[in-house]
């Protein structure tokens, strides 16, 4: 049998056709070489205006157009099709071509890609790739050329070029996937390397994004941590943004891409911004040089504590799962390291600020006054214990003129560094007021004015204060608001309990200070103490009129002692009383056997 001259024309042309095809596509090429080249087959074997790949993405199953050769390529670039949806979405759905000649009649078209694109088709042919039953893609030739429909034979052409790109495109993904392992391998030992590195250097976010956006080949890259104070993302490292001073960028969270990911805690991976985001989200995508990018949540301990972003791939291309698991893994480190430097940090605060404080309590522990042993035949002794480093409270003795000397006893508002300073500014006021007049009422009005006008914050003193005259035996007294304090009777086994009316010093800008006397006999005991004795004495509810309660029955016993002696048999029985209570407020006695 003889074959026509026609046949043989044919079958030679199938023949170079074949080989022209499996030429030009093979596994060895680079992905995004591959794919053009397979593109570049179909638009010319085929004659046609444009071709396109949409590459199926493998957590969504939708189909993506990962390339697109003709006029106006770059604008559906990255755009998604839902799997179903459009003709390419039909033959994903069924795994069968479509030859389509009257496109624009036909309800399957897609028509949101040509609304967007501005480009017309007239007909199409959309074929499967699939390999081993699972599908790698669609293949569009769009519009033919020098005719006006398509054919079988195009559409035969188009299935083996199908055919042999999903097998050439599968090869290279599973290479690209073992390189892409390798690359993410390199990845987290550059970051784990860069944490290293750094330890617990402040810049611990940005050399660890440094490094990530070196291995991963991106332009640009982010690390947002969240303010708890402002309630915004703060921009804590870049890489390829202009820096604008050294002020930290403030990232809203209701309007921003960072925000929306911080807010869900889910990651958002972009293949083409126009065509995912709404608007409001998409004002936020100018100056970039591509429409994908990713954004990853920072999670420590179930926490979202900020976003991790990539974007602008250098090769131009698009990211997907590979880059969303790099992305993660390093998330978790990112966590453990900005929190170990932050807990590495506020460690070391709190190590300068106990130095400082041991050194503040040093220094008020010295300038505190030396109250004589012995004035003449009066016995004095004095203790003081803050419920902090720093205390608040205060004693001072003065002598008046030979044979009369003040003593007093005052208890700050609040604790810390606060009332330390606040202590200071009030000794200063009594030492500058006492030259001019010591008398109790007298000090204690013109002090009272000083302190008001010093007062920031509400902060006030208690303070109780006494002249004690030797010649004539008289205690003159005045009351700050302070608590009763006691003269315990050496003879009469009886205590006498002082006070008078008065508001703290620093709460009323002009107020006068009732003024009381008392006699003395020799042996007494005049005992000053703070209200925090009267909370320690009073049990685990701090009862203060228990706690005065249990002061006098101590101190009756002690009557006839050495004001040492009594001091010290106190402290032993508050220091047993601090075991079952915790110490909430400082403690300060001032004893003075008369």
């Amino acid at each position: 049998m003889e074959t026509s001259s026609t046949e043989t024309m044919e079958y030679k042309f199938d023949i170079s056709l074949v080989r022209s095809i499996n030429k030009s596509i093979t596994s060895h090429m680079p992905l995004p070489t591959l794919l053009e080249s397979i593109l570049e087959v179909a638009k010319t074997l085929i004659g046609a205006e444009s071709s396109s790949l949409l590459l199926t993405d493998r957590q969504s199953g939708d189909l993506i157009f990962n390339i697109v050769i003709g006029d106006k390529g770059e604008i559906i670039k990255g755009r998604r099709v839902p799997r179903g949806k459009g003709i390419a979405g039909m033959v994903a759905e069924t795994g069968k071509p479509l030859l389509v000649n009257n496109a624009q009649d036909d309800p399957r078209l897609f028509k949101e890609i040509d609304d967007k694109s501005g480009f017309l088709t007239r007909n199409i042919i959309t074929v499967p790739m699939i390999v081993m039953d699972e599908l790698v893609g669609v293949l569009n030739v769009v519009n033919s050329k020098g005719k006006d429909r398509y054919d079988s034979v195009d559409l035969e052409k188009a299935q083996y070029i199908a055919e042999q790109a999903a097998i050439a495109i599968t090869n290279r993904m599973l290479y690209d996937d073992l390189e892409k392992r390798i690359a993410e391998l390199s990845a987290l030992y550059d970051v784990a390397n860069a944490i290293s590195l750094t330890g617990h250097n402040e810049d611990v976010l940005q050399n660890i994004l440094s490094s990530l956006s070196a291995s991963m080949n991106v332009e640009r890259a982010s690390i947002a941590i969240y303010n708890r104070e402002k309630k915004k993302l703060i921009l804590e490292a870049m890489c390829g943004f202009e820096k604008r001073g050294d002020a930290r960028i403030e990232v809203d969270i209701d309007s921003t891409i960072c925000g929306k990911v911080f807010k869900s805690g889910d990651p958002l991976i972009v293949s083409s911004a126009d065509g995912e985001l709404p608007l409001h989200l998409r004002r936020y995508r100018k100056n970039y040089h591509t429409d994908s990018f990713i954004s990853a949540p920072i999670i420590y301990k179930n926490e979202t504590i900020g976003v991790l972003n990539l974007a602008d791939k250098k090769n131009g291309g698009i990211f997907d799962s590979f880059d969303l698991r790099v992305l993660t893994t390093v998330g978790t480190q990112i966590a453990e390291a900005y929190q170990n430097a932050l807990n590495f940090k506020n460690r070391e605060e709190q190590r300068r600020l106990a130095q400082e404080i041991e050194i503040a309590s040093r220094i008020q522990r010295g300038i505190l006054p030396r109250i004589p042993a012995v004035f003449h035949d009066h016995r004095l002794a004095a203790y003081i214990q803050p419920a902090r480093e720093i205390g608040g409270d205060f004693y001072d003795f003065f002598q008046i003129d030979e044979r009369k000397y003040g003593i007093l006893i005052a208890d700050i508002s609040g604790k810390g560094i606060p009332a330390a300073l606040f202590m200071g500014s009030v000794r200063n006021i009594i030492n500058a007021e006492k030259e001019t007049d010591p008398r109790p009422s007298h000090l204690l009005r013109n002090c009272n004015r000083h302190v008001y006008n010093d007062s920031e914050s509400g902060m006030f003193v208690t303070l109780f204060y006494a002249t004690v005259d030797m010649d004539t035996r008289i205690i003159t007294y005045s009351s700050a608001g302070h608590n009763n304090q006691l003269l315990v009777r050496k003879n009469r086994c009886e205590e006498v309990i002082l006070n008078t009316r008065g508001k703290p010093l620093g709460v009323l800008d002009d107020q006068e200070f009732q003024e009381c006397t008392v006699q003395y006999e020799p042996g007494d005991i005049l005992l000053l103490y703070t209200d925090g004795v009267l909370e320690n004495l009073g049990g685990s509810d701090l009862d203060a009129d228990l706690g005065e309660r249990e002061l006098s029955r101590v101190v009756s016993g002690f009557a006839d002692t050495d004001p040492g002696e009594l001091i010290n048999h106190l402290k032993l029985v508050m220091s047993r009383n601090r075991i079952a209570t915790d110490m909430k407020d400082d403690i300060t006695i001032v004893a003075v056997s008369l």
